[in-house]
C-alpha cells in the first residue's frame, strides 16, 4: 500500500468541510429562529401581542373596514423580506390575519393579499379605538 505524500491532507479537506456543514446549518437555524418569532402569541389578541412584550413599528386605523393593521419590525434573515410583517386586527382585538412580508405574501390565515390601509395612529388612539367597540 502506497503511502500518500501528504497524510494529513485528506484530514484538513475533511475538517474544512465539516466547517461548512456546520456553517450551513447554523444559519439554517439562524432564520428558522428568527421567522418563528413571527408567529403570534398564545394570546392572538392586540392586548396578547403587548403581553407578550412586543411593539409595533407603526399602527395604522381603517375604521371604515373596522381594522387595526400593526406592522412590526422586520426580522434579520440571511434572505431579506422587501417589506415588514403585518397583523390585521378586528374591532374586538382579536387576530384576524397576518402575513411575514405584506408587499409580497398573502395571508397566513385568510388566503388573501394583505395591504396596509387606513390613517396612522399611537397605541393611545389604539386602545381607544378598541374600547369602543
Amino acid at each position: 500500500m502506497a503511502v500518500s505524500p501528504r497524510p494529513g491532507c485528506l484530514n484538513l479537506l475533511f475538517r474544512a468541510f465539516l466547517v461548512l456543514v456546520a456553517l450551513v446549518l447554523g444559519v439554517l437555524a439562524w432564520d428558522t429562529w428568527q421567522l418563528r418569532t413571527l408567529r403570534p402569541p398564545a394570546d392572538a389578541t392586540f392586548d396578547g401581542f403587548l403581553n407578550a412584550g412586543r411593539s409595533p413599528l407603526r399602527l395604522h386605523l381603517d375604521t371604515a373596514a373596522d381594522r387595526l393593521y400593526w406592522v412590526a419590525p422586520a426580522v434579520k434573515t440571511v434572505a431579506p423580506y422587501s417589506e415588514w410583517p403585518l397583523y390585521e386586527f378586528d374591532r374586538s382585538g382579536r387576530l384576524v390575519n397576518w402575513t411575514p412580508d405584506f408587499g409580497n405574501f398573502k395571508g397566513m390565515m385568510q388566503d388573501t393579499k394583505m395591504d396596509l390601509r387606513g390613517m396612522p395612529a399611537s397605541m393611545d388612539e389604539a386602545r381607544a379605538w378598541l374600547r369602543k367597540k
